[in-house]
């Protein structure tokens, strides 16, 4: 990081992934907090030798560079955190007005080695980031942690009392039928129905205790519901068909539990698959003459909802949703990711959280590809060229959502409702601010996560384009840091900028402007940076500017600030 990039980080402020800290020559107790949050989230840059006044970011400088850096590693190896999850390359110096900063780079930890705990103790020492900070995990957040650190997965758990009696016969006939069609000749079809569940994993025995029973795999594909019931009480499922819903009517049509039906995970894919892909209008292809049907969209469909199935928390509280929109489908579980977005994006990583369930699944030809579920999706909806599926992680609610949709990347027909809104001022935007502005309009909202899926642009130069956005009115922000999310303005009023010459603005005077827009204010320093202006040039250029309505000067002495014309003082963000 050079000190010009910095500079950009300080302005957006800290967020769930940027924490500064103060430090002149120690290594600030606090910092261990952040660390293990950091790790046991999305990672994220700690920043030493940054204090914060009066709400704005301050470089003050560490001034025993060596002792610090010293002290960090000797406290890293050493008994205050459980893994050490650094390389060297994590921790660089930035020089800056004759200042030094500490970065140092935490990445996300890997499964296996969470959760990542400070003080010996897991239970008392294990931290979460959200938008407000480091947060000490609760009991249950931590067992999901150590759950998920197992190679046998969470579905692999005995459950004491449950037996043969709590498996739903029709349920394990249906199953078994099409496992004959699939595997023909395999050896299992003249097992019983306890042998077969045996050898899927759905019966097993614990050799040290001589305990057997059905494991959490076998009563969730094929248990009865209430047995389901009484030993998850948390769990729930539920599909809606939303694609004629209005005011009046919610859903035309819904499947959850209500008694009606034996709600286990095999019956529900089986209900639910044949409704997403009913009236799909995707364009049948030819095989050897052959019409084929059941395109790549339709496999796609499959494997989305078979991911949701196999990487759902079931020892945690929440519910597997699908619904089906007029022009997406969502797909939403309960837990966190056990790997990052960028090594699901690229497949060939699949790490199941229920890896019994998957074999189950995987037994009778659904999502037999081990991690290509995800890359099979991609490819299907780039051949439609749809925009890209949207994958989220929300680690404070504990869910992972997968939205697929099914409209074009900058559909025309949103362009010409997008322009009815903001006038003459759209065209004069550019692609990444339009992909912006379109994505919220179609999905409702847009972050810096989702649009760094859909180009290939660096999550610091999304930021800028977000907050240039919202200095243009174009888009109003809720929220803060990594949770900022950015929704149309449905209030804009081209009439405010009705009359500005901007055919009288220079190539200097225009440069300035820009440079405002974009980075929110500018003033001496950042202006002779950035852009080459001397302290006299910069000043006249802002008088001229000030003089043409098209920014205003805030602050005093060396606080002076030039910001664009309809900035409001009570702005927390610059």
């Amino acid at each position: 990081m050079n000190p010009l990039q910095l500079l950009d980080i300080l302005k957006l402020g800290e967020s769930e992934d940027l924490e500064c800290k103060k430090s002149k020559n120690e290594v600030p107790k606090s910092l261990w907090d952040t660390y293990s949050a950091m790790a046991n989230t999305n990672g994220g840059i700690i920043l030493l030798g940054i204090d914060e006044v009066d709400n704005e970011l301050i470089i003050t400088g560490v001034e025993n560079v060596d002792k610090v850096i010293k002290d960090f590693w000797s406290t890293l190896n050493g008994e205050k955190v459980n893994k050490n999850i650094l390389k060297n390359e994590d921790l660089e110096v930035i020089d800056i007005d004759n200042k030094s900063v500490i970065k140092i780079n935490i990445p996300r930890a890997y499964y296996k080695d969470k959760p990542i705990f400070i003080n010996g103790n897991p239970y008392k020492g294990t931290y979460k980031r959200n938008y407000e900070g480091d947060y000490k995990c609760h009991e249950d957040e931590v067992n999901a942690m150590i759950r998920d650190a197992s190679e046998q997965g969470g579905d692999s758990i005995i459950l004491e009392g449950y037996d043969m009696y709590d498996i739903d016969a029709n349920t394990l006939k249906r199953y078994r039928n099409r496992f004959v069609v699939v595997n023909p000749d395999h050896i299992w079809n003249e097992l019983s129905d306890e042998d077969f569940l045996r050898q899927l994993g759905a019966i097993s025995k614990n050799r040290s205790t001589k305990q057997e029973g059905l494991t959490l795999a076998g009563l969730l594909m094929f248990g009865k519901g209430l047995s389901i019931r009484e030993a998850y009480p948390y769990i729930n499922i539920d599909f809606r068909d939303e694609r004629d819903s209005n005011e009046e009517v919610r859903y035309n049509d819904r499947i959850t539990i209500d008694g009606t039906w034996e709600n286990n995970l095999y019956n529900f894919y089986t209900m639910v698959i044949p409704k997403l892909t009913e009236g799909l209008k995707v364009p049948f292809y030819m095989e050897n003459l052959t019409r084929i049907d059941d395109t790549l969209v339709h496999k796609a469909l499959r494997e989305a909802f078979v991911n949701a199935i196999v990487h759902g928390d079931y020892n945690s509280q929440g519910t597997l949703k699908v619904i089906r929109y007029k022009d997406h489908y969502e797909f939403s579980n309960a837990g966190n990711l056990k790997i990052s977005k960028e090594d699901i994006f690229s497949g060939g990583n699949s790490k199941s959280r229920n890896p019994k369930i998957q074999t189950i699944l995987r037994l009778i030809g659904l999502g037999e590809n081990i991690g290509s579920g995800f890359p099979t999706i991609l490819k299907a909806w780039n051949q439609q060229h749809w925009r890209l599926p949207q994958l989220e992680e929300n680690t404070n609610l504990n869910i992972v959502t997968l939205n697929l949709w099914m409209v074009s990347l900058i559909p025309e027909e949103c362009i010409i409702k997008i322009k009815e809104l903001y006038g003459k001022k759209f065209d004069s935007l550019d692609e990444l601010e339009i992909l912006a502005i379109v994505t919220a309009y179609l999905e409702g909202r847009v972050t810096n996560s989702r649009l760094q899926t859909i180009c290939n642009n660096h999550p610091n130069d999304i930021t800028k384009i977000l907050y240039g956005l919202v200095q243009k009115e174009f888009l109003v922000e809720e929220g803060y840091g990594r949770g900022k999310i950015y929704h149309i303005n449905k209030n804009y009023n081209e009439a405010e900028d009705a009359n500005i010459d901007l055919d009288s603005i220079t190539g200097d005077e225009k440069k300035l402007l820009d440079f405002i827009v974009t980075n929110g204010y500018t003033n001496r320093s950042l202006s002779e940076i950035h852009l080459g202006f001397d302290k006299n040039k910069n000043l006249r250029l802002c008088n001229k500017l000030i003089n043409k309505g098209l920014i205003k000067k805030i602050g005093t002495s060396n606080k002076v600030r030039y910001v664009l014309s309809n900035y409001k003082e009570d702005d927390a963000s610059l």
